[in-house]
């Protein structure tokens, strides 16, 4: 409460013990009430002894942290290199979430990622990092579903509740989906999905009430283990690109790893958390932070202008409709729904998603034209996204020219006969494999063997060069 000073209160004090026989309570009470006024703000102003008032420059006065500013790119990795050890597949990852973030505003299809990696690589991290931009960033751990009805305020209006009212124009990030993989209503949200990456979704309520979004600019970064590879679904075209962290856990960068952690956490409590909550990373892992949230406001404030004076030329352009043909073969799998027909996706949306995927590298990356590291890192997304047991195979067959039996590719990747048998029917089908009879040796008839088709082989030459 704050106090009045002595002045005052003695002024107070005198006009108030003055007797007033003549005066009614009425009327004193109205004396005094004339004698109040405003506290001066300067006497609720609290003493700061010279000290801090603990709070960063770097927050807001609820807590939030806020981006810095930054325009580079080399500037980012910088900062991160200080901060952790900066491996290839965290800088892979990066770029590949920062050009899906740039690309959220073009018209064409949608690029969405999946970040995949073992836990406790780094992905949350880098989550967390690209989140802290509020403006173009929109962050869920669960999803239930994109759509969620009506709510009434009790006066007779309605308001739309539904997860899509809030991400127009922005990137949504989950940063654990492997819990969408133990949702109930999974079949659900990928049905809304697949709307929401046409640009529209239409829905109806059993109340009657409908609404239909079109238009929308949705991108999406959906992060999680090698489990998130159960979201794929040949049948109905996977919408997501894949970029893999790491392809395995490697011994010595473990080792390397887990030393720079354990000299981190000791560092780490010798500094307090802020008392607002704001400060949760030690300083140099929070200046990376903030630099990648202020690098996401670079890379949107012009990023369709900016992206139309990237050069790309006709051989970027063919690599990537290569590329794009090769992983439709690679990401194509046996029907679970029907035995009638063979077939796969055709590779037109993945060869536009790799398109805009070399081209928005190249703007994160700051590269006026789409050369070789930028195509480097597009063929590594292309290989990311057909991984599987198809592209397995097809490399067995590749580098045997002269076949494999279907117990060695079984041995290879770790599967019964039965169920190599099965999928090398499909891919004959499909026109990957073939199966032929091996000319005798010393007049002993040979096994007949699996190779890739003549024209199957000239395409895996073409996108691993």
């Amino acid at each position: 409460m704050p106090v009045i000073p002595s002045k005052v209160a003695n002024q107070t004090k005198a006009q108030t013990s003055q007797p007033s026989p003549n005066f009614s309570p009425a009327m004193r009470l109205q004396r005094l009430l004339a004698l109040v006024c405003p506290v001066p703000d300067e006497w609720l102003k609290q003493p700061t002894n010279g000290k801090s008032s603990g709070k960063c420059s770097n927050h807001q006065d609820g807590g939030e942290i806020l981006p810095l500013p930054c325009n580079s790119y080399a500037l980012l990795e910088g900062a991160w290199n200080d901060a952790i050890k900066w491996t290839p597949g965290l800088n892979h990852a990066m770029a590949c979430m920062l050009a899906s973030i740039a690309s959220t505003n073009s018209i064409g299809d949608q690029l969405w990622i999946k970040v995949i990696g073992p836990a406790s690589c780094g992905k949350s991290m880098l989550c967390e990092a690209i989140t802290l931009n509020r403006e173009h960033i929109y962050a869920k751990s669960t999803i239930r579903g994109f759509h969620s009805g009506y709510k009434s305020d009790g006066g007779g209006s309605e308001e739309d509740n539904s997860l899509i009212t809030g991400l127009d124009g922005k990137t949504l990030v989950t940063k654990d989906g492997d819990t969408l993989l133990q949702s109930p209503n999974l079949s659900q949200i990928l049905s809304e999905a697949r709307d929401v990456y046409d640009g529209s979704s239409r829905t109806h309520y059993r109340n009657k009430m409908s609404k239909d979004y079109e238009r929308l600019r949705i991108t999406w970064i959906l992060c999680g283990t090698s489990s998130l590879r159960a979201l794929d679904s040949s049948e109905l075209g996977e919408r997501f690109l894949d970029c893999v962290i790491m392809e395995g856990i490697d011994d010595e960068l473990e080792d390397e790893v887990l030393l720079l952690v354990a000299e981190k956490a000791d560092l780490e409590l010798g500094i307090k958390s802020g008392e607002d909550g704001a400060v949760l990373y030690e300083p140099k892992l929070l200046n990376a932070m903030q630099l990648t949230a202020g690098y996401v406001n670079f890379l949107k404030e012009d990023a369709a202008n900016t992206l139309s004076t990237i050069q790309m030329g006709r051989e970027a352009k063919y690599k990537c409709a290569r590329l794009g043909k090769f992983v439709a073969h690679m990401r194509a799998r046996p029907s679970l729904r029907q035995e009638e027909v063979a077939e796969r996706e055709f590779g037109a949306r993945l060869v536009k998603q790799l398109t805009r995927m070399a081209k928005c590298l190249a703007l994160a990356l700051n590269k006026p034209t789409v050369d070789e590291e930028v195509l480097r890192r597009v063929t590594k997304v292309a290989m990311d996204t057909g991984r599987g047991k198809t592209l397995a195979l097809a490399a067995l067959m590749y580098h045997e020219v002269t076949g494999q039996s279907t117990a060695a590719l079984s041995m290879y990747i770790n599967s019964t006969e039965e169920k190599v048998k099965s999928l090398l029917r499909f891919l004959k089908q499909i026109g990957v494999a073939e199966l032929y009879q091996p000319d005798p040796v010393n007049n002993i008839k040979q096994k007949p063997k699996w190779r890739l088709t003549k024209r199957m082989r000239t395409l895996y030459e073409e996108v691993i060069q």
